[in-house]
């Protein structure tokens, strides 16, 4: 008798290969694509766990959970609108899902529209009062609002909730060193790393903390760091552009700003830094200094 799979104690590349072992022997199991599509999204190989997830609402459309599924691959691929009309239509189906309500926040969220956002967090708390990361969603979106102390409020709530969820720690750090409270900001930061040594995010937060001290070399240590595990990364960038500015080192300050732009090219806070790097004096070679020891004798002329 084949002993029951423990999930927790293997990899997801283990999963993987057990999940398609089972989808080939029974193709029709909804569940079993819709579980390996979970799994290939975590690993980050999005175009498959669409195509799991397309497979799965083949065979079950009126799956909820299934679309909620399929929402987040494409939200996590850019495609925001369809996403949301997936999301409506899982909620068409149960419109008490938490789940739903709180990815249709995420959604809103990317595309600033906040009010919706905080609606859509609140109706997912309504929902199930004790989903730790609604909460801290809601706190996400206040502070994007400068609602300053009802975002610590709601994201004390999701930590209290999920203290082992890295992503409470990294709202409450940023919305700390917003009110200008740097040691409890360092702390959230740190905490956070606890959970996950290598988050980037953790990284910025403290590059953050560090240039509002006016600790600038401390500053750029962060940032360098949060851009190495993710370079991709737009607040590491900027914020290493405003700390070179205040080096005077233009060239550099000017290389990490182009990053940050080229994945926003509308913040105006990086613009205006980028056109205060360009017109900053670059350094030149001075003529006439040598390097050479040899250089600075005058060579004596033996027929003198």
């Amino acid at each position: 008798m084949n002993e029951p799979i423990n999930w927790n104690e293997i990899s997801l590349t283990e999963r993987e290969a057990i999940l398609r072992q089972q989808l080939a022997l029974h193709p029709e199991s909804a569940a079993t694509a819709n579980n390996l599509g979970l799994v290939l999204r975590l690993l980050g190989r999005l175009p498959e766990a669409e195509q799991m997830f397309r497979q799965a609402l083949a065979l079950q459309p009126e799956s909820p959970e299934i679309l909620v599924n399929f929402a987040l691959v494409a939200f996590d691929q850019g495609r925001i609108e369809e996403s949301q009309a997936t999301l409506t239509k899982a909620l068409a189906l149960r419109p008490d899902f938490a789940m739903a309500r709180f990815t249709l926040g995420c959604t809103f969220q990317a595309q600033q529209r906040l009010d919706d956002a905080a609606n859509a967090f609140s109706e997912a708390i309504a929902a199930q009062p004790d989903f730790a990361q609604a909460h801290i969603g809601l706190g996400q979106t206040l502070f994007m609002r400068n609602r300053l102390p009802e975002a610590e409020t709601a994201c004390r709530r999701g930590i209290d909730l999920a203290p082992g969820v890295i992503d409470g720690h990294l709202s409450m750090g940023d919305i700390l060193c917003a009110a200008g409270r740097l040691t409890e900001a360092d702390a959230s930061f740190n905490r956070a790393l606890a959970i996950n040594p290598q988050s980037a995010e953790a990284h910025c937060g403290l590059g953050n903390v560090a240039h509002r001290r006016y600790d600038m070399p401390g500053a750029e240590a962060e940032f360098r760091k949060a851009l190495e595990l993710r370079p991709v990364f737009f607040e590491a960038s900027r914020g290493l552009g405003f700390v070179l500015l205040t080096f005077g080192r233009a060239q550099e300050a000017e290389a990490a700003l182009r990053q940050a732009l080229f994945v926003r090219p509308d913040d105006e806070a990086a613009k205006n830094a980028l056109n205060t790097a360009l017109a900053m004096p670059r350094a030149q070679p001075r003529p006439g200094v040598q390097t050479s020891v040899e250089t600075l004798v005058a060579r004596r002329n033996p027929s003198a």
